[in-house]
């Protein structure tokens, strides 16, 4: 009986080594891990930056075409209602 008693103090002494053990690496792995995803939020950050950019630059690209339908539209509702009072007049003759 005491030799049981002894056996199970040895393997109880082992497995609590063991745990502390692994609660040291795990600790070790989680600081990795929260340095990479530090490093990488500050990568998406510059990322985000460059989308902003990007952004800016279509919708003034955006603001320009808009524009310039407008002028197109504009002169070509001008030279048709031209049209038609050119065809009006001729008409009255």
């Amino acid at each position: 009986m005491d030799f049981l008693l002894i056996l199970l103090t040895v393997f109880g002494i082992i497995l609590i080594i063991a745990l502390i053990i692994l609660c040291v690496r795990l600790n070790f792995t989680i600081t990795r891990v929260n340095l990479l995803l530090d490093d990488i939020n500050e990568k998406m950050k510059t990322i985000d930056q460059v989308f902003e950019v990007i952004s800016k630059v279509t919708n003034s690209i955006n603001v320009v075409n808009d524009r310039i339908a407008g002028v197109l539209t504009s002169l070509i509702g001008n030279v048709i209602a031209k049209f038609k009072k050119k065809k009006e007049e001729e008409e009255e003759f």
